[in-house]
């Protein structure tokens, strides 16, 4: 019953009845589903007779055949990976073509050349001075700088050797951007078959799962698509709850510290979303202790590998600060905004509101009915689980509008960093293709005769779906050549101009940050999700640059040298403004070279 009202209330956006003089009202699911979890535990812990979860389940075969195991070699082991791998890789190509013939491209000049700055940074910084890792060369003198924005820790560690190559750094970039498409249906896969026991199966789950519309919607930020260790973190929960085995429970742990190392954001809401299902499948197997200890070594482990981050954001928590109720409100997804494609969708985009930022997470039509076919019973434990754990997504996603979100946010401090709850949205689309691949095993039994030609419809039909809009932006190779004039200067202090005032000036300077990736030199400027005093004042002291004022304040900022970019600037302004630096005394020219059909200039402040 508690289930029922509660389905209702995500349907209806809320409960409002009155019989007689009793008046029911319910805003939210959480609460029934709250009751109904309440219930069941008790009767299952209280009662010796068969509970409902288990005259539910009785009937229906197990869902974890595949854990267990296989009979195959190492190496036929490894072959068969890398046939999945390359699958994948192709499928990835195939959706995201116009990237992959455009590997010097970008989605947009803002969020894309932060990501190439942060995990360039890391793969310069982590040789030379690894415990200074957050000390990134923006927004001079602030520091723990890399704290203002998601940790991508892990991304910028396994791009770290193609840096060191000598590869160019929009190329890595994309590569690892692609690469995370194909490594999330790998990791899909895997799960998914080890939960069925079909590779056919696990192939369906899988890429729905790597081509999700969440990933397009969210195609500039690079760290949303670093989803790959969430399958792990789930297939080595399930094994750690039905072996009890340490090495299980580490493996655990581990994936959920890659994960949270990938993306803080993913890290906080998987926490949240494997209660529920481990829950069901501790419940489902007798209360078992093993899994219990196994799973507290995981998470012991994670801790330990995550503290270093927790440490500096912790540290840094006076100049992160939280994320105001109005504003999270403002991201919090609605039940009407899983009806809203995305406009870079090439199928649905026509009926693109082009609405809320971060607020159109239409799933399309083939993983939503594989997920219902999946969920006709009888049912599970483990679908039941699943299904538990949508509720949680779903209801994740709709943040302050949501059931549990505004007690998480009131209560655990972490949560009011985030300021997009509707991201929890990426769980959606995890249990949906979870489920899909139940739904799919499921018609594949019914016809087993018709098994390859199935399979290869579903496949096309997915793909249909998911065929997106890609427009690109071109990154400039090089960047203007005024900086080889300071290659050997240690640590001078820039200030890059044109310096644009909000709100093209929150991602205007992520230029600046990719050209510091050819000298590495601090900055003034910077860009982030959080911005420091320092460089607000600096929009407002430096605006009539360069002005007596604007000069005296950059050189009290310790700033060494300036940047002025034509390219940037109406030739009139650009003039006006070398004309009036080449007269200054205080302001030395060091360096002029054309750069984009405009000059750059690079200047020396005098002390």
């Amino acid at each position: 019953m508690f289930v029922v009202i509660g389905t209702i209330a995500i349907c209806t956006s809320g409960i409002d009845l009155r019989i007689g003089f009793l008046r029911l009202s319910i805003r939210s699911a959480w609460r029934p589903y709250l009751w109904a979890l309440v219930i069941l535990g008790i009767r299952h812990w209280f009662v010796p007779r068969p509970t409902t979860l288990e005259r539910l389940t009785r009937r229906a075969p197990r869902d974890e055949s595949g854990l267990f195991g296989e009979s195959r070699t190492w190496p036929q082991r490894i072959g068969r990976l890398a046939l999945v791998v390359l699958g994948f890789s192709v499928l990835t190509a195939a959706l995201t073509w116009p990237q992959v013939r455009h590997l010097d491209s970008v989605p947009d000049m803002g969020d894309p050349l932060y990501y190439i700055w942060s995990i360039a940074w890391t793969s310069h910084q982590i040789v030379r001075d690894p415990l200074r890792l957050f000390d990134a060369n923006m927004f001079y003198p602030e520091r723990l700088t890399l704290t203002y924005d998601d940790s991508i820790v892990v991304p910028g560690l396994m791009s770290a050797p193609l840096f060191w190559m000598g590869l160019h750094p929009v190329l890595i970039y994309n590569l690892v951007l692609l690469s995370a498409f194909a490594l999330s249906g790998v990791t899909m896969f895997l799960l998914v078959r080890a939960l069925t026991g079909r590779s056919d199966a696990a192939a369906i789950a899988g890429a729905i799962f790597a081509l999700y519309p969440y990933r397009f919607e969210h195609y500039p930020h690079f760290a949303l698509q670093m989803t790959m260790w969430m399958p792990l973190a789930l297939w080595a929960m399930h094994r750690t709850m039905a072996l009890g085995r340490l090495r299980d429970g580490l493996a655990t742990g581990l994936a959920f510290a890659l994960q949270t190392l990938s993306s803080l954001y993913y890290g906080l809401f998987l926490a949240v979303y494997l209660v529920p299902l481990g829950f069901a499948l501790w419940l489902s197997r007798g209360r078992p202790r093993r899994p219990l200890l196994a799973l507290a070594a995981g998470a012991a482990l994670a801790a330990v590998l995550v503290s270093p981050v927790v440490y500096a954001y912790t540290t840094n928590k006076a100049m992160v600060g939280e994320r105001p109720a109005s504003e999270v409100q403002r991201y919090s997804a609605e039940p009407r905004d899983y009806l809203k494609p995305h406009f870079r969708s090439l199928v649905y985009g026509a009926w693109s509101d082009d609405g809320k930022a971060e607020r159109q997470l239409f799933p399309r039509v083939m993983p939503v009915a594989l997920a219902a076919t999946a969920l006709w019973p009888p049912l599970s434990v483990a679908r039941i689980g699943y299904l538990v754990a949508l509720v949680v997504a779903v209801d994740g996603s709709f943040g302050m509008n949501g059931g549990y979100y505004p007690l998480l946010y009131s209560y655990v401090a972490p949560y009011r960093g985030i300021r997009v709850p509707a991201r929890f949205s990426i769980f959606v689309g995890l249990t949906l293709a979870v489920l899909a691949g139940y739904g799919t095993a499921r018609i594949l039994q019914r016809w087993p005769r018709q098994r390859l030609t199935l399979t290869a419809a579903l496949l096309g039909l997915i793909m249909v779906e998911a065929m997106p809009r890609m427009p690109l932006a071109h990154v400039w190779r090089e960047p203007p050549a005024i900086y080889a004039s300071i290659s050997g200067e240690p640590s001078a202090v820039l200030a890059e101009f044109p310096i644009r005032p909000p709100p093209e000036g929150y991602y205007f300077d992520a230029r600046y940050l990719y050209f510091s990736t050819f000298h590495w030199h601090p900055l003034v400027n910077g860009n982030a999700g959080v911005f420091p005093r320092s460089y607000n004042e600096l929009i407002v002291r430096a605006r009539d640059f360069p002005s007596d004022s604007a000069v005296e304040y950059l050189r009290a900022r310790r700033v060494d040298y300036v940047a002025v970019h034509g390219a940037f600037y109406d030739r009139a302004t650009y003039d006006r403004i070398v004309m009036a630096l080449d007269a200054r005394r205080d302001v030395q020219q060091v360096a002029a070279a054309p750069w984009e059909d405009a000059e750059s200039r690079l200047y020396r402040i005098r002390r």
